[in-house]
């Protein structure tokens, strides 16, 4: 039977499965309203597997795991709205939690960006596949290289395991993996690359998520034009002129 669906009982005492297995499919998302595709790799050729990216029960807490993987600001920034993306399950998620990141050297910053990091959200749930939209835009400001970190609150005791489908195309950095309490053995407490290092999804060789991004592309401000300032000389005329238009009043004011 296939990892996904075993239920409890079925691997009492036993270690979770570090991969999915087989592929989701795509759950007809389309971003909303006035939304625009930002960032997409639904469309790429899946690869017919998955990676474990669940906050478990507490009993299973060492088995909590994230999956991200890093995208490419254009532009002046993102107002980034909604995610979707493509996965399967055991069951139903209860929500997710998102955060967005920085990029560090080809892996996520461990500290989430400001404002970009959202627990608990309404989903979605599709067979695996997820439509989450963000309860605030994430606001990126500068062109380059960030990271979304997705994990599904999911109780394996009534819902099994959730995993984060992938791609064997590879755009930018290679996928990245946390399993912070080390349960499934990977050594992969802090984030690293999800196949080449941590061998989960169904390991080498490397891989990204199936995923798009939906929101606003930012303008950047217009300038405001810049009030003339005066310099030694223009302050010298304002006087002289203030002067002569004083005389001229104490003048008149005499001949009255």
């Amino acid at each position: 039977m296939l990892p996904l669906l075993l239920s409890a009982s079925a691997v009492a005492g036993a270690q979770l499965a570090t991969e999915a297995g087989i592929g989701g499919v795509d759950g007809n998302h389309s971003s909303s309203g006035s939304r625009a595709l930002l960032w997409s790799q639904l469309g790429a050729t899946p690869r017919g597997n998955g990676t474990p990216d669940q906050n478990f029960e507490a009993s299973l807490d060492v088995y909590d795991s994230v999956g991200a993987d890093d995208f490419v600001v254009t532009g002046y920034g993102w107002s980034i709205e909604e995610i979707e993306t493509i996965g399967t399950t055991g069951g139903v998620a209860s929500s997710v939690n998102v955060s967005f990141h920085a990029d560090n050297a080809g892996s996520p910053n461990p500290t989430a960006l400001a404002g970009c990091s959202y627990s608990s959200i309404p989903v979605t749930d599709t067979s695996g596949s997820l439509s989450i939209t963000l309860p605030s835009a994430c606001s990126i400001i500068g062109a380059g290289t960030y990271w979304v970190a997705i994990q599904v609150n999911q109780d394996f005791a009534t819902n099994g395991q959730h995993f984060w489908s992938n791609t064997d195309t590879v755009a930018g950095n290679e996928a990245h993996w946390i399993n912070p309490g080390d349960g499934f053995l990977s050594g992969c407490t802090t984030f690293q690359p999800a196949g080449t290092v941590c061998g989960v999804g169904g390991g080498a060789p490397a891989y990204d998520f199936l995923f798009d991004l939906s929101g606003t592309q930012l303008d950047a401000p217009v300038a405001a034009a810049p009030v003339p300032s005066l310099n030694w000389l223009g302050m010298g005329l304002m006087v002289l002129t203030l002067g002569l238009f004083g005389r001229r009043f104490i003048r008149k004011a005499n001949n009255v």
